[in-house]
């Protein structure tokens, strides 16, 4: 049997498949330019230490690289918002006042386990520095919607949590124990959570109850009358974020505080972009202030990353 001509995970698009993805591109970009986000283009190879600096270990596994001539080792763009910061941080570094950027183009990712999702995807995204607290936040969950409608779906949610919501339990346990209650939460493991909890603090125990909230205000509002102190701050968050919203875009959101992978990244909101009849998220983001600073000059920056293939599937589903 002769070699495949194609590596694990890599695709060829061709007729609407292809044309489709341009498509989606031309219309959402269209949604970016006209909300005041400017396109940049970035390197598709950067040195590893871009994607490192900004995601830490767990990156190293899944990046694409090689050596070059002078023994520096590159990557293949693992994504977008690492090199966007490092922009952020160089280019604009004497940039005053709220920064609007924009990108579209492939990432590449190698999966350890050689399953998961293809190696090669096409994204599209913008990040916006310099608008700290609820007023960034807004105008990023505002946008997240409007470009799923100009990527033209009409059955689509946005899961919105907060890492506040759950920080004060976590930051009570111990670092092992820590570990595995973030699993339990991502599982929904609800038994496991409730007996490993149940001889620690309040703060503690009351993520069993927390990492269960997932509806709409109302459930905010009971959620909040049991918690503890410290997690008032990030649910009146929410609250303030959801009295803001209009009511077609409340209508597609969801709060969810059990959601927990990525977790150590985010500073505030983050949330993830889900098309009725696609199992996996077509796009995710929130807020994550620490990271600018990782090159340069520290800057509150919040973004949006959206799966351009998933939205294609989206789509097909929905005119099927």
């Amino acid at each position: 049997m002769p070699a495949p001509l194609l590596p694990p995970g890599a695709l060829d698009l061709t007729g609407a498949a292809a044309g489709g993805r341009r498509a989606l591109q031309r219309q959402t970009m269209a949604a970016l330019n006209a909300a005041g986000y400017a396109e940049v283009i970035t390197p598709t190879v950067e040195y590893e230490e871009v994607f490192l600096r900004a995601g830490g270990a767990p990156v190293a596994e899944r990046l694409l690289r090689f050596v070059d001539r002078d023994g520096r080792i590159l990557a293949l763009r693992y994504d977008f918002t690492a090199s966007i910061a490092r922009v952020a941080a160089t280019t604009f570094a004497d940039h005053t006042g709220p920064l609007r950027l924009a990108y579209t183009g492939p990432v590449f990712r190698q999966d350890p386990d050689r399953g998961g999702p293809p190696r090669e995807t096409l994204q599209l995204g913008a990040e916006l520095f310099g608008v700290p607290g609820l007023e960034g936040d807004l105008e990023l969950v505002r946008l997240t919607l409007a470009l799923a409608r100009a990527a033209g779906l009409g059955d689509f949610q946005l899961n919105l949590g907060h890492v506040g919501a759950l920080a004060p339990g976590l930051a009570a346990l111990e670092p092992e124990l820590r570990v595995r209650v973030l699993r339990w939460i991502d599982r929904k493991d609800k038994a496991n959570l409730t007996r490993a909890l149940e001889a620690h603090s309040a703060a503690a125990r009351a993520l069993t109850a927390l990492a269960g909230v997932i509806g709409r205000r109302a459930e905010l509002e009971a959620a909040i009358a049991d918690a503890p102190p410290a997690a008032h701050l990030a649910l009146g968050h929410l609250l303030a974020l959801d009295a803001a919203l209009s009511a077609q875009d409340r209508s597609h959101v969801v709060y969810d505080l059990g959601e927990v992978r990525g977790l150590d990244y985010y500073t505030g909101i983050h949330f993830e972009l889900f098309v009725a009849g696609i199992g996996r998220a077509a796009g995710a983001g929130g807020r994550y202030d620490g990271l600018v600073g990782r090159f340069g000059r520290e800057r509150p920056a919040v973004g949006v990353s959206l799966d351009l293939d998933t939205l294609a599937a989206g789509q097909e589903g929905e005119a099927g």
